[in-house]
């Protein structure tokens, strides 16, 4: 074992934290008398995740993130639930030569580890992660080992289909709600059909079909979802949008509600939004590291304005929440206007915009330049007089941060003039745009090398050009890493997904190109001679290092 650094000067090894952070953090320690680890993430100056892989460090162990780990329920039944509660420890799976491969928080407590080797009678191998998410997964595997949720689910539909009436509504509800977080689902859709209703997951971005139902339920579930979500459950000839929050295992999660009548029923969909802190790292969002040191660059900026765009579902606000942590807030005054308050900071001022009461993004930007900002974070630049005064702003002094709808980073300056924003604004105002896309990842509990002819990536749709500009012969032959298909990625190959992305730097030569109109080809063009990489070009960088593999690319990117 390495020797022990003291956590806060690792964490400052590691750039995780800054001294000014750290100072904050004994200063409240002196109060509160918690570790200083504890406080640091209480505070948001860094991310539970990122405390435990210092830890790991600190104790020349393996970090894990357990919510991505296959957990052998074998392994469970070596500690009963009470016992992994009680010492923060998750057993993971079981080895050959009787090792019990565990997850704790702390690998310095000896006298834990002393108690779970003599209560399993197994040698054991430590591996880190945080508690917190420790003892989530803990307590959602040990449910499932006792009450596996699927199997309530079909319980309910069987005993649908034996009664031909519904039962238990709120019951089966839950059930689905549960397990869709437990399945890691961003959209929930409960879609009627003529003599079924279905439902439908949302996982890495494609849509898995989770379970057929009698038609007869379709009403009392929708009626049991617009009710939580406060929505009229007597009208169902209009769209309704509408929220509610819900408690899972001492989580809180957010979930708006849409309403859509068809001829069927009404299509109800649910969008989960959680609330994991974690998410926040450019590092874990999976930037190339040039790409990584220039959107760093940007967000340091002292004025400007750094857009990121995408379709929805691209990660833009995660983006720009894990921008947000690159700014120093406690030497910067940060403002947000958001629609809504998705994730809160502290030492960031966040409103929230209430259209019915006439607070918009207009109007937030015009409050904003009276209380003496250095950053503004807009949540989306959606009209001319918005998007006006957030140029305004940033060529007055302000970094001004912002999403807009765009396919690629250049046709944001289409869409700029298509605002009616005059040309020599653009030039002035505009420091970067961040296009980006995401990837699902090749599983890593399944995967396997493939040797693929570099001619095969033209055919896909690769351009020979871009192939060139990676060092790549037509005649070379590349492995990339492809996922055969386990319990723990569905059968799909896939597991999580990572952020591909281009970045449109501005300089005065693009600003002269914009006023004088030149077509987004051509300035495309010329941001290439500099150095731009395009989105297909990072994707299949991702593809070499295994992280994706091209034809994931190019579903994605096409």
């Amino acid at each position: 074992m390495s020797n022990k650094i003291p956590l806060g000067k690792l964490l400052l090894k590691l750039g995780y934290v800054s001294e000014e952070q750290v100072a904050i953090a004994v200063e409240i320690q002196a109060i509160r008398k918690k570790l200083l680890g504890e406080i640091l993430t209480e505070q948001s100056f860094v991310s539970a995740r990122e405390v435990a892989m210092a830890i790991a460090q600190q104790a020349d162990k393996q970090f894990i993130d357990v919510s991505e780990f296959p957990i052998s329920p074998d392994a469970l039944r070596c500690l009963d639930r009470n016992m992994s509660k009680q010492l923060e420890v998750l057993p993971l799976a079981i080895k050959e030569d009787n090792i019990l491969m565990i997850a704790m928080a702390d690998p310095f407590d000896i006298n834990t580890i002393d108690i779970i080797s003599r209560r399993s009678g197994m040698r054991l191998e430590i591996t880190i992660s945080d508690k917190d998410t420790i003892l989530k997964r803990s307590e959602i595997m040990y449910y499932l080992l006792e009450r596996p949720i699927i199997e309530e689910i079909k319980s309910h539909i069987d005993k649908i289909n034996v009664s031909g009436q519904p039962v238990d509504i709120p019951k089966l509800l839950d059930n689905i709600m549960s397990h869709a977080i437990i399945e890691r689902c961003t959209d929930i859709h409960i879609s009627p059909e003529d003599n079924v209703s279905h439902v439908f997951f949302r996982i890495d971005g494609i849509l898995r079909h989770q379970f057929a139902c009698p038609k007869v339920m379709h009403p009392a579930l929708v009626s049991r979802i617009k009710i939580l979500a406060d929505l009229d459950i007597s009208e169902q000839r209009v769209p309704q949008d509408g929220s509610m929050s819900y408690q899972f295992f001492d989580a809180s999660f957010d979930i708006r509600v849409s309403t859509l009548p068809t001829s069927f029923g009404e299509n109800v969909v649910m969008r989960i939004l959680s609330k994991n802190l974690s998410l926040f790292s450019l590092e874990a969002l999976g930037f190339e590291p040039d790409m990584l040191a220039s959107i760093v660059k940007q967000f340091e900026r002292s004025q400007g304005i750094v857009l990121v765009t995408g379709p929805t579902g691209s990660g833009k606000t995660t983006t720009l929440y894990a921008g947000l942590r690159k700014v120093n807030s406690l030497q910067r005054r940060v403002l947000t206007a958001e629609d809504p308050i998705e994730y809160k900071f502290p030492f960031i001022k966040q409103t929230q915009i209430n259209e019915k009461a006439g607070y918009n993004f207009a109007t937030a930007m015009r409050a904003f330049l009276r209380q003496d900002p250095d950053v503004i974070l807009l949540g989306e630049m959606r009209d001319e007089t918005t998007a006006e005064m957030a140029l305004r702003a940033s060529i007055t002094g302000h970094l001004v941060l912002s999403t807009l709808h765009t396919n690629d980073a250049v046709t944001s300056i289409p869409r700029l003039l298509d605002m009616n924003i005059k040309d020599y604004f653009i030039a002035s105002a505009l420091s970067a745009v961040i296009a980006q896309r995401l990837v699902r990842k090749v599983c890593n509990f399944c995967r396997e090398d493939r040797d693929v002819p570099a001619s095969n990536l033209i055919k896909m749709g690769f351009l020979k050009s871009m192939l060139n500009r990676l060092g790549i012969s037509e005649k070379d032959t590349l492995t990339f890493s492809y996922g055969r298909g386990c319990e723990f990625c569905r059968k799909t190959g896939y597991s999580g997904r990572a952020v591909i992305s281009e970045m449109l730097i501005m300089d005065a030569e693009l600003g002269d190109m914009i006023v004088r109109g030149q077509t987004p080809m051509a300035i495309l063009e010329a941001a290439r001679e500099r150095g731009m990489c395009s989105m297909m070009e990072d994707g299949l960088l991702k593809s070499l290092s295994k992280l994706s593999n091209p034809e994931e690319i190019i579903r994605v990117v096409f």
